[in-house]
């Protein structure tokens, strides 16, 4: 990861008034984490963010290996312009976070497409810095801290997991895709509500990795939904956030529910 000693994130939601925001497009910024690691990423805000009496949720989204970088664009490729369009922004209006791995760097502590943990599980620097930044977001009183969701594919898949493994107390429902999950840690976060996607013919994560993890959730007395594409591979996030009622259920929730 660059490491940057004297920069600040601009544009924090806290530390600008509701009416200097710019509404219904996508901001690149950069975050700082306390050890210095930056860290791309875009925000979007609703135009009903600020507005009086009206709290927001915000959806946190981890894009996939292809899309790591430095250019602060490459993750918003997938999923998030249906994310932000105008059909989806009408029913669910919501602070959209789009953060970028760096090139090198990886969401979870796993070792690509071997899929064992590494590290003894440590946090990676960028799920530090996401969770850093995620931290300072939800002090905004315009967000609805009972409506913090986090959803991802691929390595973002890995990474919804990883990150509530280590925050459930601050999630409210998550939404991995074509993922896995250190199953160790999944004590941590069974009482959060999941939606899970695979596709039965992914031949790079392969759909074991979400099988086991929705067999561990229910013996441990969770209720996972879990969606298997019989004819999918791996590239069946676009199908999967376009579900009828996953976005509906997604905002349905609430932490503590």
């Amino acid at each position: 990861m660059n490491r940057i000693y004297f920069i600040f994130t601009v544009g924090l939601i806290g530390l600008f008034g509701c009416n200097t925001v710019k509404k219904g497009i996508t901001i690149p910024l950069i975050f700082a984490s306390s050890a210095h690691d930056t860290l791309p990423y875009n925000i979007f805000y609703p135009t009903s963010y600020g507005k009086r009496g009206a709290k927001v949720p915000l959806f946190l989204w981890l894009h996939g290996a292809g899309e790591r970088g430095y250019d602060n664009r490459n993750q918003l490729n997938n999923v998030v312009p249906y994310l932000i369009s105008s059909e989806v922004q009408a029913l669910f209006p919501a602070v959209l976070v789009v953060p970028q791995c760096p090139k090198e760097g990886y969401w979870a502590p796993v070792k690509r497409f071997e899929w064992s943990i590494i590290n003894g599980g440590k946090v990676t620097p960028p799920m530090r810095a996401v969770i850093q930044l995620l931290d300072k977001l939800i002090l905004d009183p315009n967000i609805d801290k009972e409506r913090i969701y986090v959803g991802g594919l691929s390595m973002g898949g890995f990474g919804t997991l990883d990150l509530l493994s280590r925050r459930s107390d601050i999630i409210a429902a998550a939404v991995p895709i074509c993922g896995g999950s250190d199953l160790e840690q999944v004590e941590n976060y069974k009482d959060v509500p999941l939606w899970i996607f695979h596709g039965a013919k992914d031949d790079v994560v392969k759909p074991e990795l979400s099988r086991d993890l929705v067999a561990k959730l229910k013996q441990i007395g969770s209720n996972p939904i879990y969606t298997e594409y019989p004819d999918g591979n791996h590239g069946i996030w676009e199908a999967a956030i376009r579900e009828p009622e996953l976005l509906p259920w997604l905002f349905s929730q609430r932490k503590g529910r």
